[in-house]
Formats: C-alpha cells, structure tokens, sequence
C-alpha cells in the first residue's frame, strides 16, 4: 500500500509536467488570462509600489481579467482531469462521450443543494458559541467531503458511481484527492506569491520575465491540480504504464 501511494505520488509530479508536452493547450487555458491579467496590472502600475498595487487591486479592469483568469484555471483544471480519464478510455480528451453525464449532473446537483445547506446551516449556527459553530460547520464540510467525487466521477466516465458508493467506497479517494492537490497547490502557490515579490518596484525587463515566469506557474497549478484529482480520483495499484500516448491523448497500444 505504502508502495502504490508513493508510486501514485511520483506520477502526480511526473504527469503535471507531461502533460505541457502531451496536450500543450490544456495549460494554456490557464497560461494565457493569467499573462493578459499581468500586461493589465502592469499598466495599472501595480508593481510600482505596494501602496498602487492595494489601489488599483480590486479595481475593476483587474477584476475583469481576474474573472477570466478564474474561468481559464477552472477549465484547465478540468481539462487535464479529462485528459488522464481519456486517456485511460482510448478516446479524445476534447470528447464528449467518455464522460458520464447523468452522474456528473447528480454530482453537480447534490454540491449546489449542499451549498445552500451550508449557507442555511451557518445562519443557523450564528447564535452559537464560536467553538459550537466551528465544530457543526467542519462536522457538515467532513461529511459532505464525498460528494465531489461525483463530480469527478462524472469527468472521468466512471457511470457506475452514486451517491451510495461514493459513501461506501469513495472516502479513500476523497483522502487521496485532497492530499495529492495539496501536493501540487502549497508549493506552487508559495512560488506564485513570491513571484509578486519579485515584481514589485523591478525594472521592465525583469519585470515581464516575472510575468511571464508566474504566468506557467499558474499553468503549471492548473495542469498538476488536474492530474492530482484525477490520480487520486483512481484506486490504487490501478495504474497502466504500458501504453504510449500520441498528442491528442488517444492511447496507442504497444
């Protein structure tokens, strides 16, 4: 067991850098409203100074990109977890037929009623001593936990999922998903931040290598969020490494 996690693990840092080679636009979803934000705060003057950077940070025109921004990290994300679930299938990453719909939209539609749930449940626990409400909200959060794996079910085609199994057989890979993502996000979220660092008050040359720097590190987050969901979304032991895989994802047997 030890064994499979650690091979598991090594393939989550391995595949988020195989992927820019495999399927290059996945990442560049992410790539490219993350650079176009950093030419608008650029402009907006945000490395000059920390005091310009908290004047213009939740200005419009950088929130604009930043939604862009956000969009482009999502579907990269989901993106290279379809790539790894297709690949496994034999069919496109851009196609839709390898996913399961009808378990995607449970998915979906159980996290939107526990959404509200969660909002009815924090007015609820308003009145409460801090501990009392800290404890029920992290009580819900803990149980709810297997409910995304309907949604990443869904992405990687596994139609036998529901909501009983994920309860049953879906608390190991809820484990394994959070863990491997906080392989991938801790690190590179640190890098990110330090790389606005760097930026402030650098000279122009420095300044949009930086840019030009954090805007792979956010494809970089994207892709390896992606791949960790979808590794730690599979059984372990589950692993084929006999195929080859041409740059469209399709898996070419050898």
């Amino acid at each position: 067991m030890i064994g499979a996690l650690l091979r598991r693990t090594r393939d989550v840092v391995f595949d988020s850098f195989r992927i820019w080679w495999l399927a290059p636009v996945i990442p560049l979803i992410a790539v490219l409203p993350e650079f176009a934000q950093h030419v608008a705060e650029v402009q907006l003057g945000m490395f000059d100074s920390i005091e310009q950077a908290r004047a213009v940070a939740n200005g419009p025109t950088r929130w604009a990109f930043g939604y862009a921004k956000i969009a482009g990290l999502v579907v990269a994300i989901l993106a290279a977890v379809r790539f790894w679930a297709a690949r496994r299938q034999g069919v496109t990453w851009w196609s839709p037929k390898g996913i399961a719909w009808r378990v995607l939209a449970l998915g979906i539609g159980a996290n939107i009623a526990i959404s509200v749930l969660g909002s009815l449940l924090e007015s609820a626990v308003a009145g409460l001593t801090d501990t009392a409400a800290v404890a029920i909200t992290s009580l819900f959060t803990l149980a709810t936990l297997p409910l995304i794996i309907l949604v990443v079910a869904g992405f990687a085609g596994d139609r036998e999922a529901s909501l009983r199994s994920v309860y049953i057989t879906g608390w190991p890979a809820t484990l394994r998903i959070l863990g491997f993502s906080a392989l991938v996000i801790a690190p590179l979220m640190w890098l990110h931040t330090l790389n606005h660092q760097w930026a402030m008050g650098a000279p122009p040359v420095l300044l949009w290598a930086l840019m030009i720097f954090d805007s792979l590190v956010v494809g970089l987050l994207a892709v390896g969020w992606g791949t960790a969901i979808e590794h730690g979304y599979r059984p372990l032991g589950d692993d084929d490494r006999s195929d080859s895989v041409s740059p469209t994802g399709i898996i070419v047997p050898t």
